[in-house]
């Protein structure tokens, strides 16, 4: 089997869709998934006949799915559909939305297999694939909820809610009647059932009602990270720090865009989130403080949606100063500390938002100026500005920057369906020739590095904690 071309994608994205139900939703994916199915080309009759009997199944789920999400899937499926996996003499019942949420998978599964006639349409398909999967997991989670504002909302709770187990016992009161008391859990709690089940909570036999309150009080705690807030002595030292700071901006920002320099009011409050959700030493103090932050800089950053890139200067044990990044979520506070695994957080919490090729190019600066390699990123260098505030000798480099520095340049796709970009990078004191593979879900690999020039005067980078600091020259050297 093989794909030689893919049907139209219908507009999956749950934010484009706020009033519809899940359900509506879902029911255009399995109608593209139909189509996709009839798209495949295969040789063997068996296979052909398999693929046109899972689109029929499809479009009737589409339906059911649509209209009735936890309607028992028996009105609609035959006991053959999908060579009997639904079908069952007991009384178990699969509801439409669990039937829908397995084709979605499934088709998904073929779409990331199944070769493809060339690497623009494989690429293609990797992103299909991951709409159905959205779809299929907004199916599990919440398959009888309305799509908008509440529904996000709520979203950190109904991916913590461990859904009860037939004879499972209500918790000891003592455990959550701290939780079942607020007022606030009380209507997300009815809001959640709604969502998941499809009737009223209050309408449960007393026993169940427990036990389903208690299962939602022990996710409710998880979902409120909201940190552990500053003192008012220690908000007040951060609001005075950032109204006299004590030196300017010490680089430039560490990758390159629109950034805005934040007033005192709008920096303090950025400070005080972080300080809540960071802290460090056996004191805990908020990183902020600790860190000694008094200058805060934002960025929207396309590949994410416009989540906020946020870099605060700061100083470390010894005086000197340095710059800490974090990204700021709707619900999470994730620290830029080198590694690779912030920003797979990141991808998971939002997703990268990779559709458009300025998009692809953020998310390569990201990548590449924040995950690094002891203490050194691979930093794209497309002009000398980009290195200016790391020159030990600014001729020099000024004038190698002439000779190897590119625009980071986009070269179509790979086999697998990547993105491919051919870049300049500076790492330690070498410029390399770099080629770069960039899959749908976010995942970057180098699959190409040639030395082009040793010895570049720039100085060495090394991380502190959090914090990145220019080493001296004499360091470098």
């Amino acid at each position: 089997m093989h794909a030689k071309a893919a049907p139209q994608t219908p507009e999956l994205d749950p934010a484009r869709r706020e009033g519809d139900t899940v359900g509506v939703l879902a029911g255009d994916a399995l109608r593209f998934a139909a189509s996709f199915l009839d798209s495949i080309e295969s040789d063997a009759a068996e296979a052909r006949r398999t693929l046109a009997e899972e689109a029929k199944v499809c479009r009737k789920m589409a339906e059911a799915v649509a209209q009735a999400p936890l309607r028992n899937s028996s009105r609609v499926l035959t006991p053959t559909d999908l060579g009997g996996r639904f079908f069952t003499l007991t009384e178990r019942m699969w509801p439409n939305a669990e039937v829908a949420g397995y084709l979605l998978g499934h088709v998904a599964e073929l779409m990331q297999a199944l070769p493809a006639a060339d690497g623009a349409l494989k690429n293609r398909l990797l992103r299909d694939a991951q709409q159905l999967r959205r779809v299929q997991r907004l199916l599990k989670i919440a398959p009888n909820a309305q799509l908008g504002p509440r529904l996000s909302e709520l979203m950190p709770l109904l991916q913590k809610l461990e859904l009860p187990v037939q004879g499972e016992k209500p918790f000891p009161p003592m455990l959550i009647d701290g939780v079942t008391a607020d007022p606030v859990f009380h209507v997300a709690a009815q809001d959640a059932y709604r969502m998941v089940v499809g009737r009223e909570l209050d309408d449960l036999p007393p026993m169940a009602g427990a036990v389903w309150s208690g299962k939602l009080a022990l996710a409710w705690p998880q979902t409120r990270n909201e940190g552990w807030p500053l003192t008012p002595v220690d908000a007040a030292r951060l609001a005075n720090a950032v109204r006299c700071p004590r030196e300017p901006w010490s680089r430039s920002p560490g990758m390159p865009g629109d950034w805005t320099d934040l007033k005192p009011e709008a920096a303090a409050e950025v400070l005080r989130l972080i300080g809540a959700h960071h802290r460090v030493g056996s004191a805990r103090a908020p990183f902020p403080l600790a860190g000694f932050c008094d200058r805060v800089r934002t960025l929207a950053l396309r590949c994410h949606g416009g989540v906020m890139l946020i870099e605060t200067q700061g100083r470390v044990s010894g005086g000197a100063t340095g710059i800490a990044s974090f990204v700021l979520t709707e619900n999470k506070v994730l620290a830029v500390d080198g590694t690779s695994a912030w920003i797979h957080e990141l991808n998971d919490a939002v997703g990268p938002h990779l559709q458009d090729e300025g998009a692809r190019l953020d998310y390569i600066r990201l990548f590449m100026n924040c995950v690094r390699h002891e203490g050194e990123r691979f930093q794209p260098t497309e002009s000398f500005e980009d290195l200016a505030d790391r020159a030990a000798d600014a001729a020099l480099l000024r004038d190698l920057c002439t000779g190897h520095a590119r625009a980071i340049e986009p070269a179509g796709f790979d086999a697998e369906g990547r993105w491919l970009f051919l870049l300049v990078v500076c790492h330690r004191q070498g410029f390399f020739a770099t080629g770069l593979a960039l899959a749908p879900d976010g995942f970057v690999e180098m699959i190409d590095d040639t030395l082009l020039a040793d010895g570049v005067p720039v100085l060495s980078e090394r991380m502190d904690g959090l914090f990145v600091i220019l080493e001296p020259k004499e360091a470098t050297s």
